[in-house]
């Protein structure tokens, strides 16, 4: 923030610290503060294409447009949510789009899409938050209804996105034959990651399916493979993360104790390589539940870890509270004050 200059080529990095701005209050437990930082960085965008053109400056104005409609979402609001992530069903009906005050004519908005090559991100907000939105709302039918209406909006492109959550969601509803047959598709071969994905996926089927020791054999085949994997132990995608937090509870699952155990220390290295707080806490309670022989230090690292942390969700969840002093510590009236610096309507100056 100390360095960030109003520039053309400063733009991107208002933009990244605006959005990590807002991340951080909702983190704080802070969703109005949140909105207000979102509805600046609109206004911000706002002018900057009123004076250099939707080409040189509308993409900024997508990421808070996005933002906002996940506030929605977390204050419940999942109709007015859904609207904000339907941008890509506007790009492919040739519809203007409205990005707060901002009113975008359809052929401006495609070149706009086309030009800053925009249409993957819009894919992905489109199917993983719009069935986010229909999760939140406890309708299962309708993020079904929202992914095939995606499946034809999107085209025959692999999109290994759309078949993860259509197979969440089928899965969700208890219909394992449906959701095994999107194994077949070739999206899944997009990656070695996706490969890996799709083998684990079948076995979690089968498992809740019933096919227990099949499934415990193949389990354990899988985890000897990713233990010996390169690049698991400090990746780059924190999607990895996940990924070993869900084998290593399916291996528990099945019984197998000590490669569950094992999977689950690699993911808290690999959550501390990322320093992902969340991730590191649930790697250590899976770890303590399960009553590894270190349980002692284990303790102690989440204790330690329970104590400097400022995520007001997680400790909510565990009947914690945020050390108060932490929460209105002056570097986030600083942090604030310095981005409205960098937004503030600069006309004239």
């Amino acid at each position: 923030m100390n360095t960030l200059e109003p520039d053309e080529a400063g733009w991107p990095r208002i933009e990244e610290c605006s959005n990590n701005t807002g991340l951080i209050e909702v983190y704080r437990g802070r969703p109005d503060a949140a909105a207000g930082v979102c509805a600046r960085q609109l206004d911000w965008a706002g002018r900057l294409v009123g004076r250099h053109g939707i080409m040189a400056a509308g993409e900024h104005l997508i990421q808070p447009w996005i933002n906002v409609g996940r506030l929605r979402r977390i204050a419940g609001d999942h109709e007015t949510a859904l609207a904000h992530f339907a941008l890509v069903a506007d790009t492919l009906s040739g519809r203007p789009v409205r990005l707060g005050n901002v009113e975008i004519d359809a052929a401006s908005w495609q070149a706009l899409v086309r030009h800053r090559s925009l249409f993957d991100l819009l894919k992905n907000v489109y199917v993983v938050d719009s069935v986010k939105t229909y999760f939140a709302a406890r309708d299962l039918e309708g993020a079904l209804d929202c992914l095939r209406r995606a499946r034809s909006l999107c085209g025959e492109e692999p999109f290994p996105l759309l078949e993860e959550m259509e197979l969440l969601t089928l899965a969700k509803l208890k219909k394992f034959e449906e959701a095994a047959a999107l194994l077949q598709s070739n999206a899944w071969n997009i990656s070695g990651f996706h490969k890996l994905l799709r083998v684990t996926y079948r076995v979690g089927l089968h498992a809740a399916s019933g096919e227990l020791p099949r499934c415990q054999r193949l389990t354990e085949d899988l985890a000897a493979r990713v233990l010996c994997m390169r690049g698991l132990a400090e990746p780059d995608d924190p999607c990895v993360l996940r990924y070993l937090h869900y084998l290593g509870g399916l291996a528990s699952r099945l019984g197998l104790d000590e490669r569950a155990a094992q999977i689950f220390r690699l993911g808290l290295g690999a959550a501390e390589h990322l320093d992902d707080v969340p991730c590191r806490l649930a790697f250590l309670d899976a770890l303590i539940d399960a009553d590894a022989l270190d349980r002692n230090a284990l303790e102690d690292a989440r204790a330690a870890l329970l104590d400097d942390c400022l995520y007001v969700s997680l400790l909510k969840a565990r009947g914690m509270t945020v050390d108060p002093a932490a929460l209105s510590d002056p570097v986030f009236d600083e942090l604030h004050a310095k981005l409205e610096r960098a937004t503030e309507d600069r006309e004239g100056v």
